[in-house]
């Protein structure tokens, strides 16, 4: 039992460190009449929806985000989807409640189109 809170405190820690220095850049906001992919329930005052902030924006991913303290209507959409706390990302059919890096590779994976056909593969 000790050795697994030792664990998970220490995989904690890396993740904040490694977060902390990670570049930031800015949130790319989606497209113009395109409803992203990724959409992020949060309040201003919780410290992971930051540190998922932090995270998405150093990736580049776009994303919609819904702030269910001052939003009635994205708390009603929260609500809906099976939030229960913050931050709750929905990337496509996959829900992840808290911040969970290794969730949201998998589930960003699992969302992507796939890679076209490469030119030189085509039979003709």
């Amino acid at each position: 039992m000790l050795k697994m809170l030792l664990r998970s405190a220490g995989v904690g820690v890396l993740i904040a460190v490694a977060l902390l220095y990670w570049p930031t850049g800015a949130a790319v906001p989606p497209a113009e009449g395109v409803s992203p992919l990724v959409q992020v329930y949060t309040t201003r005052s919780c410290s992971y929806c930051k540190l998922l902030r932090r995270y998405l924006a150093a990736r580049g991913i776009a994303y919609a985000e819904y702030d269910i303290e001052t939003n009635r209507t994205a708390w009603l959409a929260f609500k809906a989807s099976g939030g229960q706390g913050v931050p709750f990302v929905v990337i496509g059919a996959q829900r992840i409640h808290g911040f969970n890096p290794v969730a949201l590779e998998k589930a960003l994976d699992a969302a992507e189109p796939p890679s076209a056909v490469s030119e030189g593969s085509a039979s003709g």
